[in-house]
């Protein structure tokens, strides 16, 4: 289980892991070699590989069956290629396993929300949040106001996105999604102070310098609106917000 917990840090932390790093196969225990598998599927579906992805992870659990990781990541491959079934069956897998995994609930709960299961996975997203052990809640608070954006509810979405802020006031994600909702319902000045704390902690994407032209816009401030929108033409000119904007001149 500490090699587990382990695996799980880093795969969060960096969502990548090189062959180098793993065991040979001569001095590989089956457990050992389910993790080794786990990470290089991860790996693959990180990049899209979903093929390679499915091998890797099929493997982990022939090697090691009590491995919740490896099911939710076979959930969401077959998930990714449209074999609903077989994904809420791994899920459904994993939770039994362990259901106070909370990254695997949150996994399970994008899943949900995927295909419209909104309050179940609005549930599930909560559940994970919730669990005394799990390090980023702010994650999970904020897939669970993506998810009830989509009923839509705006006010609820709202207050989760807040509550992940709380746990952490850095996380883009969360910040992303205050910038466009507050723009979106009129409240340009709020607009502006998320973009700006969003600015603080990664580079801003065309969509979010293309959100920046409007607000400063629809404040007046015509400086800052062209500030924006040089940085839009200069560091993404092939974007469809570029041609937007070029178009809006």
């Amino acid at each position: 289980m500490k090699r587990l917990a382990l695996l799980l840090a880093v795969l969060a932390a960096t969502g990548c892991v090189t062959t180098g790093d793993l065991p040979s196969a001569a001095e590989a225990s089956p457990e050992d070699a389910a993790l080794a598998n786990l990470r290089l599927g991860s790996e693959y579906l990180q990049r899209g590989e979903r093929e390679r992805a499915l091998d890797k992870l099929n493997r982990a659990i022939e090697q090691d069956p009590h491995l919740a990781p490896a099911h939710a990541y076979l959930g969401m491959v077959y998930g990714d290629l449209g074999r609903n079934d077989e994904a809420s069956r791994h899920f459904r897998t994993a939770l039994r396993l362990d259901d106070e995994d909370a990254t695997v609930r949150n996994m399970y709960a994008v899943h949900l929300c995927r295909n419209d299961k909104i309050r179940e996975a609005e549930e599930n997203f909560l559940a994970a949040a919730t669990v005394p052990s799990y390090t980023t809640p702010e994650i999970a608070y904020t897939n669970a106001g993506v998810c009830v954006l989509k009923l839509p509810d705006n006010e609820l979405a709202e207050n989760y996105f807040r509550t992940a802020l709380q746990h952490n006031p850095r996380y883009a994600k969360a910040l992303w999604q205050m910038t466009k909702l507050t723009n979106n319902v009129d409240r340009a000045f709020q607009s502006r102070a998320f973009l700006q704390r969003l600015s603080e902690v990664m580079q801003l994407s065309p969509q979010a310098l293309w959100v920046g032209v409007q607000v400063e816009q629809t404040l007046g401030d015509e400086r800052a609106a062209d500030e924006y929108a040089r940085m839009l033409m200069r560091d993404y000119p092939e974007s469809v917000e570029a041609r937007l904007l070029a178009e809006s001149r």
